[in-house]
């Protein structure tokens, strides 16, 4: 079997299905390959934050572009929930960033002057006012920054809901179709090897996450991922615990509608296995309820890991690579949920030879300036 298309994705995670949806929006003939099924791997795993706030302390095009992306999803979402015909529970329901150590109080102060400073509707909360946000919120901290705006979604219906918006517009996805092999003729990539036969396209889009650098017969020479594995625990109240979205310094706790509570998650890097361990499920609850003592009255649902992938700077690869016809969407790192609204448009805008924000190329192209962090892993066998 040979397939033809104008765009070619590989990875059929959160990103392979937002692009997919832009490029076929824009009438391309495009098609995703996934090695298991949609939504497998770090998309079925994420708690779902859209946390443009929550973790960054001074302006730059990560910033910039994260923000922009959760500023999509308020319109995004209806659209994708009619195409697709998939709810995707999105809500705004607030974080709290509680500062545990005095360290931690330091670095969030910093967080709330420069997201003041950059027009974000934040607040600093004292100690004692924290209660007055969240009253479930009880346990020893020292004061946490307040996110008043900031949502969520549920990671594995929102990648369902790109990709059946993707298809609604005319896209192919190939689920248990494993690119295994680049094929490369007269100095460009113009397709895939698979079980199911030869796929080629005028453009390939690599979005295979932490298992992008893994095709032959080049994959080694793309920049490098370290992958990251994190576990979580997840409960169950049929009476209502938690309102906010509560993050800290290693753990966080996500609300779910229905009842459901994501509580995690450990990183372990350089794993790539599947088992969650006792000592990550002692971890994760106990922290989670000293500091919200209400949630040992919740039941047990189950543990589940996932393997995020990390660029050494920690911003994603999202551009051309070194090889004519290969671009790249990975990296992603704990921002994929986030970034998945704006990666889509992006990733299309690139394709199209669009590239207006010019910052944006440079920042995140797969071929930028490698730091010493990722020549000590370059060649690092996972």
């Amino acid at each position: 079997m040979i397939k033809m298309y104008d765009v070619l994705v590989i990875g059929g995670g959160i990103n392979g299905c937002s692009i997919a949806y832009q490029t076929a929006s824009r009438n391309r003939r495009t098609a995703v390959l996934e090695k298991n099924t949609v939504g497998s791997e770090a998309s079925s795993a994420a708690a779902g934050m859209l946390g443009a706030q929550s973790e960054l302390e001074e302006y730059s095009p990560f910033f910039e572009f994260a923000r922009r992306s959760r500023d999509m999803f308020p319109e995004l979402v209806p659209e994708l929930e009619e195409k697709s015909g998939t709810a995707v529970s999105y809500i705004q329901n607030g974080m709290v960033k509680i500062a545990d150590t005095p360290a931690e109080q330091q670095r969030l102060e910093r967080m709330y002057y420069f997201q003041k400073q950059a027009g974000e509707h934040v607040e600093w909360l004292q100690p004692e006012v924290v209660k007055t946000i969240d009253s479930s919120i009880t346990g020893d901290h020292y004061g946490a920054l307040y996110i008043q705006g900031d949502g969520q979604v549920k990671a594995p219906e929102l990648t369902k809901a790109y990709a059946g918006a993707a298809v609604r517009e005319g896209a192919d996805f190939y689920e248990y179709t494993p690119a295994l092999e680049f094929i490369y003729e007269n100095g460009r990539v113009t397709g895939v090897e698979t079980p199911q036969g030869r796929f080629y396209a005028d453009q390939i889009v690599l979005a295979g996450g932490a298992w992008s650098r893994f095709i032959p017969p080049f994959g080694g020479e793309l920049p490098p991922l370290i992958p990251v594995k994190g576990e979580c625990v997840g409960l169950h109240s049929a009476v209502p615990i938690l309102e906010k979205t509560v993050h800290a310094s290693d753990f966080y706790i996500v609300p779910k509608p229905g009842g459901s509570i994501v509580i995690g998650a450990t990183e372990r890097e350089g794993e790539m296995g599947k088992e969650v361990s006792a000592e990550a499920v002692q971890h994760l609850l106990h922290k989670a309820c000293r500091l919200v003592p209400g949630l040992s009255r919740a039941s047990w649902q189950c543990a589940w890991s996932g393997v995020r992938p990390q660029s050494a700077d920690h911003k994603p690869y999202l551009g051309q690579t070194a090889f004519d016809g290969l671009w790249m969407a990975a990296g992603h790192y704990r921002n994929g949920i986030l970034l998945s609204a704006l990666t889509g448009t992006w990733m299309a805008d690139l394709l199209e030879g669009k590239t207006e924000e010019q910052e944006w190329v440079e920042a995140f192209s797969p071929r930028r300036r490698i730091n010493r962090k990722e020549e000590e892993i370059i060649g690092a066998d996972y």
